[in-house]
């Protein structure tokens, strides 16, 4: 069992002095263990998605203290922070943002290339495993853009997973399907966390989703004020 949580925030607050002085993150604390799979809720203007942008490493001006499996990510220089998002977090958004002239196989060893520590074989070896997982490995050799939305989305987790982060964040990532994709895509997460024990943050409006979590972190004017 891990000794520290894979995600810890304290005292964390943000806030915008332009166009005018708001508060976006007002003195949040939180511990997210490994293996858990917990969302972010709220409404618009809440914060969520500002919390899940700096626990992430995305957004790194903040007062207070995120540590990810207990390092503090603002002592790194850019290509420090470069190198531990590309091997610790696995990003999935609303939109599946891949490459449209690129093969589904090619988009998902993006991530792989920029790490550059396996050969070609080994790559495609390892995108093919993390395709068959997210059952789409039978489109591999298409191009991206010839796939439906759901699949897309599928393929966009399993480029998130190829250097197997130690978290998954997402943000609205079942917030373009249908409702039977949207089911595909949890069955998927919760599959990761029972068999794989990766531990997931995601930002959601969808309630079902949000069913499904370990915990429930609702956010309201930039303060935690419920946690489920």
């Amino acid at each position: 069992m891990q000794e520290h949580p894979m995600i810890s925030a304290r005292h964390v607050s943000k806030r915008f002095t332009e166009p005018v002085d708001f508060t976006v993150l007002d003195d949040i604390s939180l511990d997210i263990d490994q293996g858990e799979f917990v969302v972010l809720v709220g409404p618009s203007g809440s914060g969520k998605t500002t919390l899940m942008y700096a626990l992430s490493t995305l957004d790194t001006v903040y007062d207070g203290t995120i540590l990810l499996d207990n390092t503090d990510i603002r002592s790194f220089n850019k290509n420090q922070l470069a190198a531990f998002r590309n091997t610790m977090i696995g990003f999935v958004f609303q939109f599946h943002y891949l490459l449209p002239d690129f093969t589904v196989l090619e988009n998902v060893m993006l991530p792989a290339q920029r790490l550059g520590i396996w050969s070609e074989e080994e790559m495609e070896e390892r995108a093919l495993q993390k395709l068959s997982l997210l059952g789409v490995a039978d489109q591999a050799g298409k191009r991206s853009n010839r796939l439906s939305g759901g699949q897309q989305q599928r393929v966009a987790i399993a480029r998130a997973l190829m250097n197997e982060p130690k978290i998954l964040f997402g943000d609205e990532p079942t917030g373009n399907l249908d409702t039977k994709n949207t089911e595909v895509v949890l069955d998927i997460l919760q599959e990761l966390k029972t068999e794989f024990n990766q531990t997931i943050m995601m930002v959601t409006h969808d309630t079902a989703f949000a069913e499904r979590a370990d915990r429930i972190i609702a956010i309201r004017d930039g303060r935690i004020v419920s946690t489920t």
